[in-house]
């Protein structure tokens, strides 16, 4: 028969003392855990861009790169398996799970493993 882990919390009296306790048991299995999160993508704060001559602000932000991927967008580099967290002209920078930078590494030898679907997945 399996006996599933049950915790409680129970207040008890006694002659002396009450209070309140953790009753119970917990069965520690080996099991993967995963961190889902949001990545921290900051919108565009265009009150603190100035127009140029004509009214036009340049490009800033936004959550498409001008390389074919998304900020979020899972890729494979030659420093290891990131997200997309920002572009240069020619660079892409990519982050960990932790949202700490790799590196800025070149366009052409970042591959796109999976489109971004809004979560941070960390084992």
């Amino acid at each position: 028969m399996l006996r599933l882990p049950q915790v409680e919390y129970r207040r008890y009296h006694k002659t002396t003392e009450s209070g309140a306790n953790w009753f119970g048991f917990v069965a520690v299995t080996p099991a993967l855990f995963f961190v889902i999160r949001r990545p921290p993508i900051s919108r565009r704060q265009l009150h603190l861009m100035v127009p140029s001559i004509g009214g036009v602000r340049r490009k800033y932000g936004g959550s498409t790169t001008r390389h074919g991927v998304r900020k979020g967008d899972l890729v494979n580099s030659p420093k290891g398996i990131g997200y997309v967290s920002g572009d240069t002209e020619k660079q892409i920078s990519v982050s960990d799970a932790n949202w700490k930078r790799l590196g800025q590494i070149a366009s052409s030898k970042v591959t796109l493993i999976r489109r971004s679907t809004g979560l941070i997945v960390a084992s």
